[in-house]
């Protein structure tokens, strides 16, 4: 059997239903794949749920990390994977049956692309409801993507790839751990934007990144995002991952700053709350910074 070009990663804490969504979804794809689940820490391991893939997906491998965090486990995915195109999908997010192959053809037609981002649409949970407040600009911070249907290279850092459905040539990788561990996900924190960083790195490398809207995967939206209160930890949450990540913090934190007031204007005119909830992202920058300067005297 030859080996597949495109290996799946696929990292999961303690989100037994989820992954076996997923893992359904993986199993009904037109093209074959490696699939490689990283089990961050689950309690209790998800290694027998797991295990009872193995004769629907003929390549199949676990491996489990006791310390939990995202960015841990999408390494350990890297180490772990054999295929030249090294794909992630949340343990969330089911791919649709013609994902695998979606995502591998901008690699195939042209040899610059380092790095593919699909589309992830909203699929609600079971007896959800979504609340009528919550808009599709504020949906993308729940993982739902809306660059439009046309493939295309992406034209600024706003429109870079969500990190549950992204895939990156090998080559374009700058090192054998890519991710940051000092972002992304932990059990108790919202920190993100490791894969932020990762893209920009590949695309200063010289690398394309390209959108794939056709390579869909439908990510759950669970109760919890169609809550005020994750909202705005979420944002707050971005904010401390922007003040961590950025190395032009002061001008950041001014326009932060500066924007805070014509947000709440914003809000005022279109009863949007992405603008409101944006305030917190303010905040949760400027008192990081502020623990960052105390940690540095």
């Amino acid at each position: 059997m030859a080996s597949p070009r495109l290996s799946v990663v696929v990292c999961t804490h303690d989100r037994p239903r989820d992954l076996r969504r997923c893992l359904d979804a993986l199993v009904a794809l037109e093209d074959p794949v490696e699939v490689v689940v990283i089990d961050s820490a689950s309690n209790p391991p998800c290694r027998i749920l797991v295990e009872t893939y193995r004769g629907r997906l003929p390549r199949l491998a676990y491996a489990r990390e006791d310390e939990p965090g995202l960015s841990r486990a999408r390494n350990r995915g890297v180490a772990e994977a054999q295929a030249e195109i090294v794909a992630f999908v949340d343990d969330d997010a089911a791919p649709r049956p013609d994902w695998a192959a979606r995502l591998s053809a901008p690699f195939d037609s042209d040899s610059a692309v380092g790095c593919v981002g699909g589309a992830c649409v909203a699929a609600f949970e079971d007896d959800v409801r979504r609340p009528r407040w919550l808009s599709d600009r504020l949906l993308q911070f729940a993982g739902i993507t809306r660059f439009g249907t046309q493939p295309r290279e992406t034209r600024s850092s706003s429109e870079w790839p969500f990190g549950a459905n992204i895939a990156f040539r090998r080559a374009a990788l700058p090192r054998a751990q890519p991710f940051s561990e000092a972002l992304g996900r932990t059990a108790n924190t919202l920190l993100s934007g490791e894969e932020w960083a990762l893209v920009e790195e590949v695309r200063a490398s010289g690398w394309k990144i390209w959108l794939a809207p056709q390579a869909v995967v439908e990510h759950t939206v669970h109760v919890e995002r169609c809550t005020s209160r994750y909202y705005w930890r979420r944002l707050w949450w971005a904010g401390v991952s922007r003040a961590r990540s950025t190395e032009t913090a002061a001008r950041l934190g001014l326009r932060l700053v500066v924007a805070a007031p014509i947000r709440l204007v914003l809000y005022a005119l279109t009863r949007d709350r992405v603008h409101l909830y944006r305030t917190a992202e303010t905040a949760g920058f400027l008192v990081e910074r502020a623990r960052g300067l105390l940690r540095a005297t």
